[in-house]
């Protein structure tokens, strides 16, 4: 399905969830089904699922399905107190330690759908024409690797950590830090831990990792 394609499908679904359509008690209904009322290949659905998981219209969950609006923030009193001790090198020290450990085991379980989707989110980061779309596309793709290792407390702390950097004031700091060479340089290294995810190579996944996040906080050391 091309690029045209999938967003037109992607809009329909928006539309239709907007509407109340495709959803019961905030689930959208099975993916087979949701497939054959639309008469689009399960493949092509994903995609469009793709987008507006990305645009923050839809979540997921791991063996409970896809539901509509924002996902539930954990323990959200206790990380807006943490988001206002926290500092952005504080959030990469832990980023740097459950990460790479992520892509190492993402490399052994990752679904070769998860593959695909994680692909088509680095090519959209590594196109994005301004930092706000890059943002967008970039933490869709550590969201769904995160997704594909399978490990509910590895996910759960994931999302934490991303709770606290979307509530902290310096939230910001990371877009402001992200110039076009950025850019192309860490949309090359997403390139290399998802080539060493799909070649099912745990070492190398770890370490493209490793490497994508130091020179993420290089970057907001400069800024």
């Amino acid at each position: 399905m091309n690029e045209i394609a999938t967003q037109a499908l992607a809009e329909k679904l928006k539309t239709g969830f907007a509407q109340g359509e495709f959803v019961k008690d905030g689930r959208v209904i099975a993916e087979r089904t949701l497939a054959e009322k639309l008469d689009v290949g399960r493949r092509a659905l994903r995609k469009a699922l793709d987008e507006l998981e990305a645009e923050g219209l839809i979540w997921r969950r791991q063996g409970q399905g896809t539901f509509v609006g924002t996902p539930p923030t954990p323990r959200l009193r206790k990380l807006e107190g943490l988001a206002t001790k926290t500092s952005p090198f504080e959030i990469m020290e832990v980023r740097q330690e459950i990460e790479p450990s992520m892509a190492r085991f993402a490399a052994l379980r990752a679904s070769q759908g998860d593959i695909d989707a994680m692909r088509s989110m680095v090519e959209k980061a590594a196109s994005a024409t301004t930092q706000l779309e890059y943002e967008k596309w970039d933490a869709a793709f550590h969201q769904r690797l995160a997704e594909s290792v399978k490990n509910t407390l590895f996910l759960a702390v994931f999302e934490a950590v991303n709770a606290v950097r979307r509530e902290a004031a310096w939230a910001r700091l990371r877009e402001s830090s992200h110039s076009d060479t950025l850019i192309h340089e860490l949309s090359t290294q997403h390139r290399d831990i998802i080539n060493a995810i799909e070649q099912r190579d745990p070492k190398r996944a770890e370490d493209a990792m490793r490497r994508h996040l130091a020179e993420v906080e290089h970057a907001l050391k400069q800024n």
